[in-house]
């Protein structure tokens, strides 16, 4: 999170690794990270020496021959110092406070943060250019945020998902369980299944959801409609009724359970759930989740895990960073809604991505697509491969040193081509093959129209295309083809060096 400072990062770094492993560290190790300095992060552990486990041991112990390690008999202990330390930071402690406290004044929240007015300011700043990604702002006149109501509940949904994670809760008034219950009955309404790695986000969304409106805080609307009052098919009408009698039972038990009164505008965007609350996003790291995803989803984590080996088989080389891919297409696989990261893309224009694909990674291109459409045929990944364009754009966005293999990856198969009519009609029936050739085949012509050893070496030639039988055999294959062509002799030769290239 931008808001994180680099101290609290590094006590949130140093505790996510000491709970990685069950096992002594050294300074030199934890260094290593890339967590921070040896000095910095031996002044860190000794601010952290007060951190206790609920049977008031120490969490963190250090021994000065064997190292540091963590009380693995507590380890939810980490998370709730993870939870503490970032409550600590001035910026997210003001979020936080604006969101759950009654409103307070600017030189009030001065006085509880015990902090100058300057400070308060550049915190506001901070937290403004984080906002501006969702085109919402804090104003420090009223100390309230303004902005679409929808994207406000997203920011905090983002917001309490980073600092709370999976496993906290951070609503006094609404129990989880009725939270957890509501969204099954809405699933099952709608006939909508949702995987289980998703519910605690679904959980916190509805909390946000539910605060919100308890402060009044509302989706309003300028215009109302209803099919009622259109000329409808009796199918139509009968649909919608449907609809409505869904949207009367949820809301009845919202108030039932929460106390809360739903109008229409709230009900549509309780539908619109999914794609509400984006990717999956927490303070865990890639293992960490990458652990979370395979013991909740094995078959789906092998599968795709099966997916990634055949993408690392097109260049014959690994993918560098495999863990984080694979936890994208996880994460791509369990929203179906589209991922539209906000950076790190390798083409940032959608409407023009897939056409650079083709255009800058040819061989990719030709390969992956072979890929999705196996993938199709596969029960787990068949829904996984619905947005072929979106999933391209995923791996190329992700696949580290993507566009240097293409660059430095031989052509599949080089073509010379020779007539004895002269060397424009070389270039003729070259221009002929190349309407037809698959992806990455290589035409090559010479201006002296002649044949040559050192020439074929240079040029690597695989495949002579000539219209005469040759006088000197160079070793290579050689397909015959009429001075003028038909369309069934062009026919063939491409399907013989389709042949050749499989």
């Amino acid at each position: 999170m931008e808001l994180i400072d680099n101290k609290s990062r590094r006590w949130i770094n140093i505790l996510k690794l000491l709970v990685s492993q069950n096992k002594w560290w050294t300074l030199q190790e934890i260094s290593k990270k890339k967590i921070g300095s040896v000095r910095a992060i031996q002044s860190d552990l000794e601010q952290m020496k007060s951190f206790q486990t609920e049977d008031g041991e120490p969490l963190i112990r250090m021994k000065p021959r064997q190292g540091i390690s963590i009380c693995f008999t507590q380890t939810l202990r980490a998370d709730y110092y993870i939870k503490e330390i970032l409550k600590d930071n001035i910026e997210i402690r003001l979020i936080e406070g604006i969101f759950f406290e009654q409103n307070m004044s600017f030189y009030e929240w001065m006085d509880v943060l015990n902090i100058s007015r300057s400070t308060l300011y550049n915190t506001i700043n901070k937290i403004n250019s984080v906002l501006a990604s969702y085109d919402i702002e804090l104003r420090p006149d009223s100390m309230q945020f303004y902005g679409n109501e929808k994207e406000i509940r997203h920011f905090f949904v983002e917001f309490l998902f980073e600092v709370y994670g999976s496993r906290l809760w951070p609503f006094d008034e609404i129990q989880k369980q009725d939270a957890a219950d509501l969204l099954q009955e809405l699933f099952q309404v709608v006939q909508v299944t949702v995987p289980d790695v998703a519910i605690d986000k679904y959980c916190l969304w509805l909390g946000v959801f539910i605060h919100r409106i308890r402060k009044n805080y509302t989706i309003k609307r300028n215009f109302t409609y209803s099919m009622l009052e259109e000329k409808q098919s009796s199918t139509a009408k009968s649909i919608y009724s449907q609809i409505r009698a869904w949207e009367d039972h949820i809301c009845q038990k919202a108030k039932d359970i929460f106390d809360i009164t739903l109008d229409h505008h709230e009900f549509v965007f309780l539908l619109l759930i999914e794609p509400s609350i984006g990717p999956f996003k927490s303070i865990e790291s890639v293992e960490e989740k990458l652990t979370f995803f395979q013991s909740h989803a094995p078959h789906l984590y092998e599968a795709i895990h099966s997916f990634i080996n055949q993408l690392a088989l097109i260049y014959h080389t690994d993918i560098a960073n495999r863990k984080v891919l694979t936890l994208l297409l996880l994460q791509y696989y369990v929203y179906s809604n589209e991922i539209t990261g906000r950076d790190g893309f390798l083409f940032k224009k959608k409407s023009h991505y897939l056409s650079e694909v083709k255009k800058q990674l040819p061989y990719f291109y030709s390969r992956i697509t072979h890929i999705i459409q196996q993938s199709k045929t596969d029960d787990i990944l068949a829904s996984f491969v619905k947005n072929e364009r979106e999933l391209i754009r995923i791996i190329t966005s992700n696949w580290r040193g993507l566009v240097q293999l293409e660059m430095e990856r031989r052509n599949i198969l080089n073509i010379f081509v020779t007539s004895t009519l002269g060397y424009n009609h070389s270039l003729f029936i070259a221009d002929l093959i190349k309407l037809r050739v698959p992806p990455l085949i290589h035409i090559f012509t010479s201006p002296e129209n002649t044949l040559n050893e050192s020439t074929m070496e240079q040029l690597q030639i695989d495949v002579i295309v000539t219209d005469t039988e040759l006088p000197i055999q160079f070793g290579r294959s050689t397909l015959l083809i009429s001075s003028f062509p038909t369309k069934k002799e062009l026919d063939n030769l491409h399907r013989k060096i389709s042949d050749m290239t499989d």
